[in-house]
């Protein structure tokens, strides 16, 4: 099993060094392209929406990070201290309307859950937010 973590301040600046992180833990563990690139888009989402959503307004605050891996999942766990948001509150996409009749945003945590095996929300006991990013790996067999 593989195991790392790290934690960012939570600032747009930031984003591309967090999504290195999560690049280089996936290659270490010896996740492959099938599982890496959407468990680093859904975490690119997630970041971004705490970044932009989350810590609204006020003082940047922390974006915490724990990687782990194992034969069969990849999991990113990320942790924050902005006020509780659970992305089951988020409002479902308007995917049937023409585009000039939707309106801008909500297409965020339909992909995250598109993208990911299992998304699980906590809010954290004192303040702030805990979502867990768990993807299947290829079984060796289905590797192409």
């Amino acid at each position: 099993m593989s195991a790392a973590t790290i934690a960012f301040e939570a600032r747009l600046e930031n984003l591309r060094a967090l999504l290195g992180w999560v690049e280089r833990a996936c290659a270490e563990a010896g996740v492959g392209e099938d599982a890496a690139f959407p468990l680093q888009l859904a975490v690119e989402e997630v970041a971004a929406n705490v970044i932009h959503h989350g810590y609204d307004g006020a003082e940047a605050g922390p974006l915490r990070l724990a990687f782990r891996a194992d034969g069969a999942t990849v999991t990113v766990v990320i942790e924050d201290e902005a006020p509780p948001f659970d992305p089951a509150d988020a409002p479902a996409p308007d995917l049937a309307s023409e585009w000039d009749d939707r309106r801008v945003g909500g297409l965020g945590w339909h992909l995250v859950r598109a993208l990911m095996d299992e998304v699980r929300y906590e809010a954290l006991p004192r303040r702030g937010n805990r979502i867990t990013l768990t993807k299947r790996r290829a079984a060796p067999d289905d590797a192409s």
